[in-house]
């Protein structure tokens, strides 16, 4: 068994913005607008089994930069 923290990048140009102070670049997004928010769909090639970790809250972290970058963190 294999625990891994997955980290994956992507740019959505619907998602700019323009920061309301040049110091605020980056907005982190709680888990629900998480849910709202297009996730690419990543699998493991000849995985045997795989399963997330449950727990009372959501492992998972999502920030969006001005230009669209978004970071999404599982783990």
């Amino acid at each position: 068994m294999v625990n891994i923290y997955f980290r994956q990048e992507w740019t959505d140009k619907r998602l700019k913005f323009t920061p309301p102070n040049p110091k605020l670049t980056k907005i982190r997004l709680g888990t629900n607008a998480q849910k709202g928010m297009w996730i690419p769909d990543t699998f493991f090639r000849n995985e045997k089994r795989a399963t997330f970790h449950e727990v009372t809250v959501d492992n998972r972290l999502m920030r969006v930069e001005n230009d669209g970058k978004v970071w999404y963190v599982s783990k």
